[in-house]
């Protein structure tokens, strides 16, 4: 009779310890791969107010070459930057004068809602034009971007970048 007993109370499921462990398990993976995720659709949004910027750096760099040098606003580009419906991210795409981008964007969430982003020009002349990024600085000294040697900036930064280095193209981080 007892054999016959212990047979019929066998374990067939999940035990409510195993329960708990697993559950337990699965919290400790989502604390750590929200906050990742979060970051990731941040960077994305990033991405995409860059390549909207693509047409004010083909502005800037056609007025360099044409002018022959960065004496020029944003009026003499020709370049405006309409928003729409369709871009929910970006707030507004300027052009400094001298050529300096300044990339507003708009709720893309954590701290880098309403912050900035510079792409700045740097030529060593004007058929040879490198963008330089900017994001927040790091560190108390880093108020300028940073360029290549022997590579002097065609437009000094008029103002510092204010989105923050983690949101930003690895390019960009100084």
């Amino acid at each position: 009779m007892q054999a016959s007993r212990s047979a019929r109370y066998t374990q067939t499921g999940f035990t409510l310890i195993e329960l708990m462990i697993v559950i337990a398990i699965v919290g400790v993976l989502a604390m750590v791969a929200i906050p990742q995720y979060r970051d990731y659709l941040i960077r994305a949004k990033v991405a995409e107010g860059i390549n909207l910027a693509a047409p004010a750096k083909m502005a800037v760099s056609e007025t360099i070459v044409a002018k022959g040098g960065t004496a020029f606003n944003q009026a003499a580009t020709g370049y405006k930057f309409t928003p729409s419906n369709e871009i929910k991210n970006v707030k507004d795409i300027t052009i400094a004068d001298g050529g300096a981008i300044t990339i507003t964007f708009g709720e893309i969430g954590g701290d880098g809602s309403n912050k900035t982003l510079k792409l700045v020009p740097s030529a060593t002349n004007p058929s040879a034009i490198t963008w330089l990024c900017q994001a927040a600085p790091t560190g108390a000294a880093a108020t300028t971007p940073a360029t290549p040697a022997g590579t002097p900036a065609v437009a000094p930064a008029t103002s510092v970048a204010t989105l923050p280095p983690q949101y930003a193209p690895e390019n960009c981080r100084s």
